[in-house]
């Protein structure tokens, strides 16, 4: 198997043991899978809309298309962005097909809005109301648009049906979170932002576009575009198979296309303006004097993290997330200039996790496959894109906070297989950037 059509999620039964061969693996993932079911509310509320696409969204990736989604007749959108297309052409974007009853009856539901009826297995009901949100009976969905929560309600939702499906929580679906993108540092878990208007999306740069650099765009595409302003896309990739897996903005048509290009058309289509940057980013990169001095990182490798301070920008939030399969719903997101300089934190290049002595790696080993193969295979990160989505509601929010000229978050440490052990803090010395 080719490590760029590896994919990312199913990843996990292999690198646990849990499966004997890759075989095993696809077989046992196959059974993944879950229901979204939807209520009138849908129709009507711009935040259950946002909600539930990205659940589809990120639930088709992570679950190679096994959704069930129940919804209102010919069901017609609303949320930003999609206005006037079906739901049924959106989840034919996605490639979701039709799923027999049979099959989605023992999958956990994801009930967004208030149906009568959920059915007999595990439920999740994701809300989000301003830059609260969360999944239980804490909470609803309100008129209080902020796309970020929504985005994060939505990937929370799902990488809860994963820990019901993998039975690695036992709270998972029983359990009632409430987390806020405004008041992370404080502690306190319900309290939006005083009454004020959220501005538009400024000018900045979008470093790296895969996994995070896609789920920025995909939030930022919610969002009103402030007049002149210009997203700077850099990146030097070309979307694979494994993309597909993880990246909420590649689909199978766009195999082999650059990734700049891909969340250019999609961001152009929802107003904005763009400058395309094809190189990487090195130690030779300077921000122009009439570009953008903030930069949403989103680039899994040390070498270009470590230099993220020297290329003349100003503000900078950098999200990382975990790799392995035990820690890939890890989440860290940090802002520079912060506590600790990017050069010491990533003094060191990417540790990777191996899991070549795993039992499905031996057996391709024993069955003649190639040992170079292998081990890239191996060592490829285990990921999902509900991950990504929560962790660039983070970014996304504190971004906004900077622009309404908020102390920023020095860091967010969080784990979705736990999500109310977050642990933040502030900058302590702040100057507002005008």
């Amino acid at each position: 198997m080719d490590a760029d059509s590896f994919h990312r999620l199913a990843k996990v039964l292999a690198d646990s043991g849990e499966a004997i061969s890759l075989q095993d693996m696809d077989a046992t993932f196959s059974r993944y899978g879950v229901r979204i079911l939807l209520d009138d509310l849908f129709s009507s509320n711009i935040c259950a809309q946002v909600i539930a696409l990205t659940a589809i969204n990120s639930a088709a990736r992570s679950f190679r298309g096994n959704v069930e989604v129940i919804a209102p007749f010919n069901s017609i959108l609303i949320a930003p962005g999609f206005e006037g297309i079906s739901l049924t052409e959106f989840m034919s974007w996605l490639g979701i097909g039709d799923i027999a009853m049979e099959t989605a009856a023992s999958w956990p539901t994801i009930n967004i809005g208030n149906p009568s009826d959920a059915g007999p297995t595990p439920t999740i009901r994701p809300w989000a109301d301003g830059w609260c949100f969360g999944i239980g009976n804490n909470g609803a969905c309100t008129t209080n648009f902020f796309a970020p929560a929504c985005v994060a309600a939505g990937g929370l939702a799902v990488s809860e049906a994963f820990s019901i499906l993998r039975q690695d929580n036992p709270y998972a679906g029983r359990r009632n979170i409430t987390l806020s993108l405004w008041s992370v540092a404080s502690g306190t878990a319900d309290v939006n932002p005083p009454e004020e208007e959220v501005p538009s999306v400024s000018s900045a740069w979008l470093v790296g576009l895969g996994h995070l650099g896609q789920a920025y765009a995909w939030i930022l595409g919610f969002m009103r575009p402030a007049q002149n302003a210009t997203l700077y896309l850099q990146d030097i990739d070309v979307v694979t198979k494994s993309t597909l897996s993880t990246s909420m903005l590649s689909v199978t048509s766009d195999l082999n296309k650059r990734k700049t290009r891909i969340v250019a058309k999609w961001l152009e289509q929802r107003g904005y303006s763009i400058a395309l940057v094809e190189r990487r980013f090195d130690g030779a990169q300077r921000v122009g004097l009439n570009e953008p001095q903030l930069a949403l990182f989103g680039v899994d490798n040390a070498a270009a993290r470590r230099i993220l301070e020297g290329a003349g920008l100003r503000f900078v939030i950098d999200a990382g997330l975990g790799s392995g399969y035990r820690d890939f719903r890890a989440i860290r997101v940090r802002t520079f200039p912060g506590p600790s300089e990017a050069a010491q934190i990533w003094a060191a290049d990417n540790v990777t996790t191996n899991s070549s002595q795993a039992i499905a790696y031996k057996t391709l080993l024993a069955a003649g496959a190639d040992p170079c193969g292998v081990t890239t295979l191996a060592t490829r990160a285990v990921g999902a894109p509900f991950v990504g989505c929560v962790a660039a509601a983070y970014v996304v929010a504190e971004f906004i906070r900077h622009e309404m000229g908020v102390r920023p978050v020095g860091f967010i440490d969080l784990n979705l297989r736990n999500p109310h052990d977050i642990d933040a803090g502030t900058v302590q010395i702040f100057a507002p950037i005008n």
